[in-house]
This record gives structure tokens, sequence and C-alpha cells, in this order.
């Protein structure tokens, strides 16, 4: 698998590795150990890699595959320990200013120095990579929509995941520690909570992220898809 553009075979061959090493347990602490293992694994460079390979099984026929995972999920949502990526807090001042594309390869594990960093959890990850300006490429519109769909889409398949992920977006709304949330993403983050509470589809929670959108960029950022 390419580090940064994975083929689509190595995808594939990733997720299929994940869901039998999810079926081969049937302790869930031990799933989520395995969650958790590949996101670490992948480290933060890739966490990207980590959320396409969740897609692909959210895409996927397999119904067995995807309550295994959404009910990992619904364990670490109850653990309060969702396997993470890493995003530069938005008021991060040595972020590169460019209208050129720049890669991920380009940002050595010094480029920061102190810059503050936040776990988020995927769909927050998703969220702020979208909506706010981080140490990576803004993450375009349709990309943000269509990926974002794909994970309520899977989370869903648990009662705890789709009962305790909107819970958790609505707190992160609420919390205004400096630097982990423009207001603009908390508003977004309340909205998407409230559609999927609503029980909305997965494409309108998606859309509920975008209605502030075009006033968080302040500028012509580069953007491309996940």
């Amino acid at each position: 698998m390419n580090d940064l553009i994975p083929s689509s075979d190595g995808l594939r061959a990733a997720s299929a590795s994940l869901v039998a090493a999810l079926a081969s347990h049937s302790d869930p602490e031990y799933r989520l150990s395995v969650l958790k293992r590949l996101a670490r694994r992948l480290g933060e460079a890739r966490y990207p890699v980590f959320l396409r390979i969740l897609g692909v099984i959210a895409e996927s026929d397999d119904l067995r595959a995807q309550r295994l995972l959404a009910d990992t999920f619904g364990l670490a949502l109850r653990r309060m320990d969702l396997p993470g990526g890493a995003l530069s807090s938005w008021g991060a001042t040595g972020l590169p200013d460019t209208k050129t594309p720049v890669a991920a390869s380009t940002f050595s594990g010094n480029f920061f120095g102190a810059t503050p960093q936040r776990l988020l959890g995927p769909l927050e990850y998703l969220a702020v990579w979208h909506l706010q300006r981080t140490q990576r490429q803004l993450l375009g519109r349709d990309a943000f929509v269509l990926a974002t769909a794909r994970l309520v889409a899977l989370l869903n398949h648990s009662e705890d995941a789709r009962r305790l992920y909107p819970q958790k977006l609505a707190v992160d709304a609420q919390n205004e520690l400096e630097g982990a949330y423009t207001r603009t993403t908390r508003e977004r983050l309340a909205a998407m909570a409230v559609a999927w509470q609503a029980g909305q589809s997965p494409e309108d929670v998606a859309r509920a992220a975008l209605g502030a959108a075009p006033d968080s960029r302040g500028g012509q950022w580069v953007v491309h898809d996940l």
C-alpha cells in the first residue's frame, strides 16, 4: 500500500484484514484494541487511510462486517476511547501559507515544534479537516460529504454508536477548549448531532456540517479529496 495514496487493491486488502481480525475474536475489548492498533500503526500522516478503510467496509455488502465494526465503535464511545487522528489546532502558528499543493510527506516530525494538536475521532476529524485550517490541505466539500455519510451509515448499524456518537458531537459543540474547534465548527458539529438524533439520512447528517463552511475559510485555500 502506498504511504499516502493507497491503491484500491491495497485498501480492499487492508479492509479484509481488519474484518478478519475483528471476526476472529468474540471479545469486544480485543476488537477495540485491534481497531486502535491499526490507527496507531498507520500513524498520524496516514490517518486518512484509516478513514478510507472504514469507508470501504461501509460501502461493502457485508452486513456482518459492518455490524462488527459499528459495535466496536459503540464500545469505543462507551469507553470514551475512539481511535483518533491528530490535527493541528486552528489557531496554531507556523503553518505553510501557500496556494500550491503541499504533500503530507513534506511535514517532518519536528516541523510543527510546539504547535498544539488535538486528537479527534473520525467524524470530528473530517469536520475539522473540512472547516478549519490545519497542517493538511482542506478537504473538499464533496469528499467530506461522501466520507462523512459513509461513516454515519456504518455507525448506524450499532444501536450504541447511533445513540452515543451524536451525543458526543453535541458535547464537543459546547467545548470551547482553546484551539480545538472554531465557533463555526462547533455550530456545525451541533447541527450534525441534531440531524443525526432526528433520524435524518446519513447524507443529510453530513450536509448539516456545511451551513457555515463558506465563511470559515477566510481565503482561497487548496482543497483536495480524501
